[in-house]
């Protein structure tokens, strides 16, 4: 019955004799150990090191007294109750070689005895009772468990063959005791579909609308603005161009609406005008009715006021301009206008909000709404958010210069996917979040890059839109098309211009017009070959702000000036056209260039070359594209030349190479260029954004029901009072963790020690003090287990801790795990669970040794005995971490056939012997207590990469057991893993400072405390009576 089964008692584990030779000195201290050396240099050391290996038997094998405790009221005078197991100190499953328990009149039903079990190995047992020949074992339940730790244990095994407590799963099936997974589940693809239930709303500063006035009536009408039927007729009741962050991506917005074919798209914006008050309700109606546009109306001189900013200040700094002028500190100040700013996005966002339902997705476009994320997330806490940057992202030096760069970055932050259209871009956003959030980001399977911020998902996308190649083909078969391509035709044969090089672009500075008129004179220079038969054609559109008043009208001079000294010097070489051509117009003349020449300063978002190698394709000559490498679409488009636009006769030579480029290698690009604009379009773009964005929400989701991971929505920085104040409802809650706390029986807290251990000015000694009295609170109440583990030695953390009262009743832990003290065994009597060789560590130190010659700041911390670690948090952020990443590298190809692993935390890459980790010790005391009928409380805390695994096991430990059975009464059991600080992390809480840390633990001492003198109220009354 009993020793069915049964297996073999495993060898007793031994500590590894003592080193005998010095441990190196570290090439530099550590701030960890400058704080420790104040208390090594006390005179009342603690403890002595020589004294970890002294305890055990006269073998010289670690060895735990063991009491066995059991109610037994079935026997009769005679009867002997013994205790049998798997080892060979219990018998191996003989009675008559088992332990032999005694009682007394005083004592009785309660029998209980004493064994000698080698430390750190798991036994199976049962009771038997003894009645003359004949034997009685517990045949009702399965064979219980102990792991044999510390110097003296305790089992209090409740009834004859009944068992006291069990592990239920969510089936509320029996949980077998040592075999739970302990781990967490993997990413699996996720299946997401666009559904017809599906809604999107699209927030952009200005409706794809044109909008006219009727100038009898008054009234307005409306009519969708098509990049392909584009007319002379614009936004307002003239002729002008109106001033965008991106006029491109005015064409992109509007072809989204090709996505209401399958789901529900909805458009949110201003109209560019101002509105009267009295027509607002029915131009809401209408648009709504005809178009499913909500719009936002503003007055027309805040409009006015908002624009200036985003063109005058937001704009230069996202186009690397650098801000000189007093006028940009100025709108930054109390009352100015980024307080407008932040009232316009709200205004934008409110529609959205009202309308809003779960799990609906939102895209923000464009440098007018870069605080629309934070205000979405702080009212519509589940929406599924976008930002799609149609302009640069400027390097941190730049961005830096902004008064309320944290701002913008916390709500860009605040969006799920932040999309750029190259990584350059992403780049610099990501190395803005590094350097000014200290935030790390990591490469995603699929493509993406992730960040995380205070609990919250970020993805980071960086792919290039395209333009709808079938729709402006169909658009060239038209008549029109023809008609003006024959214009064109006639007017460089009367010419006598052979050699045409076209360029498109507004009329302002980043666009470049003077560097490329500039280069054109250096070819007519220096080639003389091209100055009778070359022809540039330059389109520059004039801009103008929403009172219609010319922009950059400096610029303007500047261009006419450059293009006079062209025409003097080259009389007949230039036409400068100053308006903006409709669609059948400039398709013809595409058609008939050589070279579509870009040399823009810098530019976001430009599809102007998609739609020049798409038309070229009717013209004889298939035109070449020379673009400035400042431009984002020039990373593209493959068989473009790139040019630097600043060195005009680097960009001479350039455009002289492709003109003289072999017609089958022109061909051979041209066709590359067509396959890309026929595959890469609006629509296959948006699509591909829109299910990235299901699939992550709906991993991030799985992994929340599986005890993993936040939810993403559930963790956003908003905007409410009090400016980015925290609203994540993953914050750790005192009170749920006291509630908790109060109704369970056994508790388990596992805290990392070293979040404790910090320099003076980011915790005070008060603090420190006030958190260990908390938890040595905790062990003075019955079933309540700590373990604060380390990843000091031995020695520096019982430094740190000093002679705190009560500190035998804790488990401890040192070097992540390596050596650990059981609760109750004292302060010297340090156990191992496994032998480490440590020859390895000569290789790692040499290599390491190698890495810190060359890196200034780094140091190699090899004083333990399962690890060496290299450390590179004092030298520049950046080249640590390239060298950290080299390094590990670098180790893990040298070490593969060794018993090790090569981890890399935030400042430093450590090789650790298999198996050592907080995470294996965290799973070696779960299993123990798996074994005695599980916990129904834990609470795990930790700070630091080293701590993932200690998440993993304790989220593992939930997964299996959801119920615990203790004495008959089910109940749930509550898993609390919480991380102080870090992000991303698998903790399932998160708490941001060590203060509050200080609240959580000083809240569960107050309620031992109570429960402590409750106990004792009932025990005098009991006496009285």
């Amino acid at each position: 019955l009993g020793g069915a089964g049964a297996t073999p008692p495993r060898s007793p584990l031994t500590r590894p004799a003592a080193q005998g030779k010095t441990v190196p000195k570290l090439s530099r201290p550590s701030s960890r150990e400058q704080i420790l050396s104040e208390f090594s240099s006390n005179s009342r050391s603690v403890t002595n090191v020589t004294a970890f290996h002294q305890h055990g038997n006269l073998s010289g094998k670690a060895v735990t007294r063991v009491e066995f405790q059991v109610n037994v009221d079935i026997t009769q005078p005679g009867d002997r109750v013994v205790v049998t197991g798997s080892g060979f100190e219990l018998g191996s499953w003989q009675p008559w070689n088992a332990v032999e328990l005694t009682t007394d009149e005083n004592r009785y039903p309660l029998w209980t005895g004493v064994a000698a079990l080698p430390s750190g190995q798991s036994l199976e047992y049962k009771y038997v009772i003894i009645r003359g020949g004949q034997t009685q074992w517990e045949d009702a339940i399965a064979n219980r468990m102990c792991t044999a730790e510390g110097t003296y244990l305790v089992l209090e095994d409740g009834a004859f063959n009944v068992e006291r407590a069990r592990l239920l799963n969510r089936e509320f099936q029996s949980v077998d005791k040592g075999h739970g997974r302990m781990g967490q589940n993997d990413f699996m693809d996720m299946e997401a579909v666009i559904e017809k239930s599906d809604t999107i709303y699209i927030i952009t500063y200005r409706l794809p609308l044109i909008t006219h006035r009727d100038p009898v009536t008054g009234q307005l009408s409306f009519q969708w603005l098509s990049m392909l039927s584009d007319t002379k007729r614009r936004e307002m009741d003239n002729t002008k161009v109106m001033r965008s962050m991106s006029r491109h991506a005015t064409y992109v917005i509007e072809n989204l609406r090709e996505l209401r074919s399958q789901c529900n798209v909805c458009y949110v914006g201003g109209l560019g005008i101002d509105v009267p008050e009295d027509q607002r309700d029915q131009v809401t109606e209408e648009l709504q009715t005809k178009f499913n546009c909500i719009p936002v109306f503003l007055p027309a001189d805040e409009g006015s006021e908002f624009e200036d900013f985003c063109h005058s200040v937001l704009k230069p700094v996202f186009h690397f301009v650098h801000p000189t002028q007093h006028t940009v500190c100025a709108s930054f100040q109390a009352g100015a206008k980024w307080q407008l700013y932040n009232a316009v996005n709200l205004k934008y966002v409110t529609p959205v909000v009202q309308n809003f339902n779960d799990g609906d997705c939102v895209f923000v476009f464009d440098l007018e709404l870069l605080m629309a994320p934070t205000l979405i997330a702080a009212r519509a806490r589940t929406a599924n958010v976008c930002f799609f940057f149609n302009t640069p992202f400027p390097s941190s030096e730049l961005f830096r210069t902004l008064p309320v760069r944290k701002q913008i970055l916390l709500s860009l932050l605040n969006a799920d996917f932040i999309q750029f259209h190259c990584y350059t871009y992403a780049r610099h956003f990501l190395s803005c979040a590094s350097t000014l959030l200290g935030l790390e980001y990591r490469a995603t399977r699929g493509g993406l890059l992730h960040v995380v911020n205070n609990g919250h998902h970020c993805h980071i996308r960086a792919s290039h839109v395209g333009i709808d190649a079938e729709a402006v083909r169909a658009k060239l078969q038209e008549k029109l098309f023809e008609e003006e391509q024959a214009k064109w035709k006639d007017t460089f044969e009367s010419s006598g211009k052979q050699v045409i090089l076209c360029g498109y672009d507004d009329l302002e500075p980043l666009s470049g017009i003077t560097l490329k008129l500039a280069a054109f004179r250096s070819i007519l220079c220096m080639y003389p070959e091209f100055r009778p038969n070359t022809l540039l054609v330059q389109v520059a559109i004039p801009l103008h702000d929403n009172r219609g008043h010319l922009m950059h009208p400096e610029y303007l001079e500047q261009v006419k000036a450059a293009a006079a000294e062209v025409e003097r010097q080259f009389p007949g070489s230039l036409l400068m056209l100053h308006e903006k051509m409709p669609f059948a117009p400039r398709c013809a003349l595409f058609s008939q260039c050589d070279a579509l020449v870009n040399a823009a300063v810098r530019h976001g978002l430009s599809l102007v070359p998609f739609e020049f190698a798409l038309t070229s394709e009717l013209g004889e000559k298939k035109g070449t594209l020379v673009l400035s490498e400042f431009a984002a679409c020039s990373n593209v488009i493959p068989g473009s030349i790139r040019i630097n636009p600043w060195r005009d006769e680097d960009l001479a030579r350039a455009i002289v190479k492709m003109l003289r480029q072999p017609p089958h290698e022109r061909a051979h690009w041209h066709t590359q260029q067509m396959t890309w604009c026929k595959t890469n379009t609006v629509i296959r773009w948006a699509e591909t954004i829109l299910l990235d964005m299901k699939r992550v929400r709906m991993a991030l989701s799985r992994s929340v029901q599986a005890g993993e991971f936040q939810r993403t929505a559930s963790n956003r920085v908003g905007l409410v009072k009090n400016s980015f104040k925290e609203i994540s409802s993953h914050v750790l809650r005192s009170e749920q963790v006291d509630s908790a706390y109060m109704g369970s029986k056994t508790r388990l807290v596992f805290v990392d020690v070293d979040l404790l251990i910090r320099p003076k000015e980011e915790m005070s000694d008060q603090t420190k003090e006030q958190s260990i009295k908390s938890l040595r609170q905790l062990v003075e109440e019955n079933g309540n287990f700590v373990f604060l583990l380390s990843s000091e030695t031995p020695q520096n953390l019982l430094n740190w801790l000093g002679r705190v009262p009560g500190l035998e009743k804790m488990g401890l832990a040192a070097e992540d795990g390596y050596y650990y003290k059981w609760p109750g065994s004292p302060i010297d009597r340090w156990d191992v669970r496994l032998e480490v060789r440590a020859d390895w560590k000569e290789v790692c130190s040499l290599m390491m040794q190698t890495y810190t010659e060359r890196t200034t700041g780094t140091f190699v911390e090899g004083d333990k005995v399962a690890s060496i670690t290299w450390h590179f948090g004092s030298t520049n952020p950046e080249f640590g971490a390239i060298q950290g990443k080299e390094l590990l590298n670098h180790l893990k190809d040298t070490m593969a056939h060794l018993p090790v692993e090569v981890v890399m935390g935030k400042s430093f890459v450590r090789v650790r012997h298999s198996g050592v980790s907080k995470g294996a010790l965290a799973k070696h005391v779960l299993h123990h207590y798996t074994n005695r009928g599980g916990v129904d409380f834990i609470l795990c805390l930790g700070d630091d990469r080293m701590d993932e695994d200690m998440f993993t096991s304790v989220n593992g430990y939930q997964q299996e057991a959801s119920y615990r059975v203790y004495q008959g009464t089910e109940q749930a059991v509550k898993v609390f893993t919480c991380t102080v600080g870090r992000q991303p992390s698998l903790a399932t809480y998160c708490l941001y400072t060590l203060e509050d840390v200080n609240v959580l633990l000083r809240g569960l001492s107050l309620q031992t405390k109570r429960r402590l003198r409750s106990a004792a109220t009932m025990l005098n009354l009991s006496s009285m009576d």
